[in-house]
């Protein structure tokens, strides 16, 4: 079973730069929600500090739902009899959703109308009136709202943190994210078009291959797992088909 330290130092920098790249895609999605968020800003001081306030926001909430994920995969995998096949099974349903997802981000593979593209432009209108008295703390509260919009990226690294089975590392996972897309949401909602249509494809592709990459890491942890608890199973069957046999031969190696 490959070590937490392996998979943390391999993961969390996978998923940290997935969501540097992906944000080329989250431009698309949620470029202008960003835009809405400089509302008000009398300088652009103001409105960088709006888009920090912003982007913390959508991060406490990718980091509060973390934190429900790997929860709920840590109760799972302790309710479970067979802890070890649970984690497996969320390991490799978690890696097969980032694949999808990367093959999606890639290009390589559509999911036809489930994309919810109109749900952006309707809280772009919310959020307006949100920030209409020109609150900064308003800000803040869209982010934590922001955060709850649909996103494939987003319900991938959820899977991957509830399948870690470990509360701190779902945790890092989301934070991981969250504060990949900083920059470029940062400096697209101040008004700097750093990324071209173009760019942004070729960015998108790149951030595509890194959740591939974890997708396939992911399943590949699962199988470890399931090779495992396989290679484990006749041992513990034996126990409980014969109890008194294990009660002998642990006497037999006391006398010795």
């Amino acid at each position: 079973m490959p070590s937490p330290i392996t998979i943390e130092t391999l993961t969390l920098p996978l998923v940290f730069i997935s969501g540097v790249l992906g944000s080329a895609h989250c431009i698309g999605m949620c470029g202008g929600i960003a835009a809405t968020m400089s509302l008000g800003a009398r300088s652009m001081h103001s409105a960088l500090l709006r888009q920090i306030l912003w982007s913390i926001g959508r991060t406490f909430t990718y980091v509060f739902l973390g934190m429900i994920a790997s929860t709920v995969g840590v109760r799972v995998m302790r309710a479970g009899s067979q802890t070890i096949l649970l984690q497996a099974s969320f390991a490799i349903l978690a890696g097969v959703l980032l694949i999808l997802q990367g093959m999606h981000s890639a290009g390589w593979l559509s999911f036809g109308k489930l994309s919810g593209k109109n749900s952006p432009c309707l809280t772009t209108t919310l959020f307006a009136q949100l920030l209409k008295g020109g609150s900064t703390w308003g800000v803040m509260l869209a982010g934590i709202m922001t955060g709850f919009l649909p996103c494939g990226l987003v319900y991938s690294f959820l899977a991957l943190a509830a399948s870690s089975a470990s509360l701190p590392l779902g945790i890092g996972i989301m934070l991981a994210f969250g504060l990949g897309t900083f920059p470029v949401m940062i400096l697209t909602g101040t008004g700097f078009s750093l990324a071209t249509l173009q760019l942004r494809q070729k960015l998108m592709r790149v951030a595509a291959i890194c959740v591939l990459i974890t997708g396939i890491m992911t399943v590949g942890r699962g199988i470890t797992f399931a090779s495992g608890a396989a290679n484990s199973q006749p041992d513990e069957s034996a126990e409980k088909l014969c109890p008194l046999c294990t009660a002998d031969n642990s006497s037999r190696n006391n006398d010795r």
